[in-house]
């Protein structure tokens, strides 16, 4: 575990960083407090932007990814597609267990700025699955990157995911701050098996259509 923390240094430090001032704000703010904030500064351009970059977080997307992933590396298509999976079900296990309500329900007596066309969930609110799913994702990504001037790109994306849910009323900080925290341990401790396991060493698992010398 320790080896994985340290190969991927940079992402833990930015990570930890987020999360101790996120941390630090949430006890002294109500729980709507940076949904509002957001949702009074919205724009056209944000609504747009918003609405699209959510989808980094979606399953059908990170399907998309460790697909390609797997034209790269089996190895590394094995290990995004096996980590992805259990920690989407350990998110939905949580979410059922919890069942918080959306902002959709708690704010709909408020005038708000909704993105048009955009569908709103009114329950499972606690954690934020997307987020979840979207550092989850990023955990694997920056391991498996040699080149680590990607990690902060991989990192942006994942937190752009986070604001993203919040901007677009799909949750609250609280959760997208949970999503993030459960998504990266999730993360750590699904790759952590996988790299220990002398079959994935194999020659076998570094073969992909496209993977050759380049590096990634």
């Amino acid at each position: 575990m320790i080896g994985i923390i340290r190969h991927n240094k940079e992402f833990y430090l930015l990570w930890a960083i987020t999360m101790i001032i996120v941390g630090a704000i949430l006890p002294f703010t109500e729980k709507s407090d940076f949904s509002l904030w957001l949702n009074f500064r919205h724009t056209q351009a944000a609504d747009f932007f918003f609405r699209y970059a959510t989808w980094l977080g979606d399953g059908f997307v990170i399907g998309v990814i460790c697909l390609i992933l797997f034209i790269l590396k089996l190895r590394w298509g094995i290990i995004a597609s096996v980590g992805s999976f259990f920690s989407a079900l350990f998110i939905n296990l949580i979410k059922k267990e919890y069942n918080e309500p959306r902002p959709s329900v708690v704010l709909k007596n408020m005038d708000l700025h909704y993105v048009k066309g955009l569908d709103l969930y009114s329950n499972f609110s606690f954690p934020s699955g997307h987020t979840a799913a979207a550092f989850t994702l990023c955990v694997l990504l920056c391991y498996f990157a040699q080149d680590k001037r990607y990690t902060r790109l991989f990192f942006a994306l994942a937190v752009i995911v986070a604001i993203s849910r919040v901007y677009l009323l799909q949750h609250f900080l609280v959760d997208v701050y949970f999503g993030a925290l459960l998504g990266t341990i999730f993360g750590t401790i699904l790759l952590w098996p996988f790299i220990r396991i002398p079959l994935f060493s194999r020659p076998w698992s570094e073969i992909g259509i496209l993977s050759g010398n380049r590096k990634v």
